[in-house]
């Protein structure tokens, strides 16, 4: 008897395993970005209006949402990817990517591109600040955590030269010896 329910439990455990297989849990972050940066528009201004309008709702961590997704990595991914944010079905099977095709008309009017979203924001009827929050968020680019690591060497060996410039400028700048000094041989200085 014990023996059969170890072979049904061995049976019912690889059932289990093996119909997860097939299924995909989507990330909590995005793929890196491999559309170009979007020129059409002014990314420092961008990045203002990105502020006012989209920054009390969208954070640009990967892993944190606020009342809506994070938006790093958005420019050229597919809508609705995240795993640990709850998007509308309309966004969902939409099969939308978010490039400035998609984006312009969803910033300009969210309720008329796509009346069953969730997203709660004014209408932006300016192009040009459409234009420049979408070059914004063009930009938006976490790296990939080999890059990062890269990074992370790079930006130690900037502080190392930054610090080295500093104290340089510092040794030729800093010091102002005296008339009455300068004639001491150094041995006399206590």
């Amino acid at each position: 008897m014990s023996m059969v329910i170890r072979q049904i439990s061995v049976i019912f455990t690889a059932a289990i395993l093996l119909s997860a297989c097939g299924e995909r849990t989507p990330p909590d972050s995005r793929a890196a970005v491999t559309l170009p940066v979007y020129e059409q528009g002014d990314a420092d201004n961008g990045a203002i209006i990105y502020q006012d309008a989209c920054g009390q709702c969208h954070q640009l961590t990967p892993g944190l949402n606020k009342k809506g997704p994070q938006l790093m990595n958005i420019y050229g991914a597919k809508a609705a990817q995240l795993a640990d944010y709850d998007y509308s079905e309309a966004l969902k099977s939409s099969g939308w990517v978010w490039d400035a095709e998609t984006l312009d008309p969803y910033i300009a009017d969210v309720e008329t591109a796509m009346p069953e979203s969730k997203m709660l924001a004014d209408p932006m009827p300016d192009a040009s600040e459409r234009a420049d929050v979408i070059a914004y968020l063009s930009t938006l680019r976490a790296p990939d955590s080999a890059d990062a690591q890269v990074d992370t060497t790079n930006q130690s060996n900037d502080q190392n030269n930054q610090n080295s410039n500093q104290h340089s400028q510092m040794s030729n700048d800093a010091v102002v010896i005296s008339d009455v000094a300068a004639e001491k041989p150094a041995a006399d200085f206590q």
